[in-house]
């Protein structure tokens, strides 16, 4: 349950006075029987209180902006668009930003900021080719930068030719995701390297010429380009692998990556870093985690203290894993984003949020076909429950440190520190310093159903490592995770609402209290982004309210519902379960 705009919604437990959804009193037998139901129900992950975390983020959000609300449950502040020159300019100087325009409006209401990756894909205005890849040289520079003036205008924030309402300025633009492959159909570049640099450091002077503060990004390096850099160097000793489709399945070890084409590839992706103009370098991290420590320190070679971010990241992978659980999910999301954060990198963006089904060059390849916090059946993964935990944790954070595989400690400004740890095979314990006094310490218990329980600190501060699954220990938890056995308090200034009982069947209550008097509409959507129903849609006094949902008629499953006030979003998790 997280809100983003608390000033609206003060979030209580206690109710005093209940709505239906047509205004009509509640029969206050079916509250008794909901209360009860209520009690001894499982502690969830999804009822941790958070913000939204501008170092969490995702990389292909849906192209259906009804989806987008499902964002903020998992605490990504920070979403990427990728933007087709073609579908915006469609011939010189016409510019149709209505598309644009709405999916900006929509994040922005959320509370989300936007990451723009740019493809020069306009038949008009670039050379033709016969190669796959989605970025070519403009056949005349000067449409390009013209058209990337008037996109940074529109969203720059500074009063002049901005979209109507824009709430904030668009900070990131970058061009050519995952160059110079010229048969990427998702990035990639048809032309010569003189002409990629020359297109990277003209789009920059564009770019700050219309926005000074803009912060401009290199196209993304794909995993296997950075695999392929670490080995060639002899810094790693490991096998890379990638499966584009079921039965294709590449590898790339020391000695393949001595080959004089990798080389030359090698050597092509240094000469672009040396010569290009950018304020931060894109690194894609798929595969095994501990592979992202040689990547990393192989780029630091050549931009030194540039900053480094991932657009996209995820696992697991089916390349390397061809069975994947849920409590794989949940420690893959877990460690791919505070190993990343260890590293120095600003944020971490997860590839995609849905899953569907592999359609060969279409959506992701078959490798990171499983990676969705969302699988195609439309139920939550593991990593949909370990970024509401993700997002907890990293609230306040100052920095991560690694002390080892499975271990993490996140500084927080002003709150004690936060202690991470699970079993891997170099860990079987993990001995908390003298100085931590916590007295409950969350252990997740169900990567399929996002449960936890609170358990009492060993008195000598050993921690037992016995699964794959997290243990969570602080003098002060996260999420609003008190020492009790309870959900999470209530705060007034975080913005809760409480929804009972969760899992349920077939009715659920929906309680919260209006700071001022305000039209409120509460919906229930399914993970597809589907709304299912509409239960409230009036004006309402100040305090507390309430409505149920009588969800006979529809399967089990995940809902989501969404009350909004006053422009002001709040939206929470449910479980019907019949």
């Amino acid at each position: 349950m997280k809100s983003l705009h608390p000033a609206v919604l003060l979030l209580l437990l206690a109710i005093t006075a209940t709505v239906a959804a047509g205004d009509a009193p509640v029969n206050r037998q079916v509250n008794r029987e909901l209360h009860e139901a209520a009690k001894g129900a499982p502690l969830n992950l999804a009822d941790l209180v958070f913000a939204l975390n501008p170092r969490l983020g995702l990389g292909f959000p849906s192209q259906n902006v009804d989806n987008y609300y499902v964002f903020p449950l998992c605490g990504m502040g920070l979403v990427r668009l990728t933007l087709l020159w073609s579908n915006y300019e469609p011939s010189r100087g016409q510019y149709d930003w209505s598309g644009l325009d709405n999916k900006v409006r929509v994040l922005q209401d959320l509370g989300i900021d936007i990451f723009m990756t740019l493809q020069s894909d306009a038949d008009w205005g670039v050379e033709p080719s016969d190669f796959l890849a989605a970025n070519h040289p403009p056949a005349d520079m000067a449409d390009w930068t013209t058209f990337m003036t008037h996109l940074v205008q529109r969203y720059n924030g500074d009063g002049v030719d901005d979209l109507p309402g824009l709430l904030r300025p668009v900070r990131y633009y970058q061009l050519a995701n995952e160059w110079p492959s010229p048969q990427n159909i998702h990035g990639g570049w048809t032309g010569t390297i003189d002409q990629l640099i020359e297109f990277f450091n003209a789009s920059y002077a564009a770019v700050k010429a219309a926005d000074p503060s803009a912060t401009v990004v290199l196209g993304g390096i794909p995993s296997i380009g950075l695999d392929a850099m670490v080995l060639n160097a002899g810094q790693g000793n490991y096998v890379a692998r990638q499966s584009y489709n079921e039965t294709v399945k590449d590898s790339l070890t020391v000695a393949i990556a001595q080959d004089p084409r990798i080389a030359e590839a090698v050597a092509v992706r240094e000469r672009v870093l040396a010569e290009s103009l950018y304020d931060m370098v894109d690194l894609h991290m798929y595969g095994p985690v501990e592979f992202n420590q040689y990547r990393i320190s192989r780029i630091r070679q050549n931009v030194g203290d540039v900053p480094l971010v991932s657009s996209e990241c995820g696992g697991p992978n089916l390349a390397y894993d061809p069975v994947i659980t849920p409590e794989e999910h949940f420690q893959t999301a877990m460690d791919m984003n505070l190993d990343a954060l260890s590293r120095g990198l600003v944020y971490t963006m997860w590839l995609s949020m849905f899953g569907q089904e592999y359609v060969p060059g279409i959506g992701p390849t078959w490798g990171n076909s499983q990676l969705q916090p969302i699988d195609k059946n439309q139920q939550p993964t593991g990593g949909f429950w370990a970024y509401h935990l993700l997002a907890a944790m990293l609230d306040g954070m100052d920095s991560v440190e690694k002390p080892g595989p499975g271990i993490y400690i996140i500084h927080r400004y002003d709150q004690p520190n936060i202690h991470v740890a699970w079993r891997t095979d170099a860990n079987t314990t993990y001995q908390l310093p003298s100085t931590v006094h916590a007295q409950k310490m969350i252990v997740v218990t169900s990567a399929r159903l996002g449960t936890y329980q609170l358990e009492p600190v060993p008195a000598n501060g050993l921690l037992q490592l016995t699964g794959p699954l997290p243990i969570v220990v602080s003098e002060i938890l996260p999420g609003g995770v008190s020492g009790d056995s309870g959900p999470p308090h209530p705060t007034v200034a975080l913005g809760q609402v409480c929804n009972f009982p969760n899992p349920f069947n077939p009715a659920m209550e929906i309680r919260f209290v209006l700071g001022e008097d305000s039209r409120v509409q509460v919906e229930i959507f399914n993970l597809r982004g589907q709304r299912i129903a509409t239960l409230l849609d009036n004006e309402l006094p100040a305090g507390p309210h309430g409505v149920v949902w009588h969800a006979g008629q529809q399967p089990s499953g995940t809902y989501f519902y969404r009350i909004t006030a006053a422009g002001n979003i709040t939206t929470g998790r449910c479980e019907l379960v019949k």
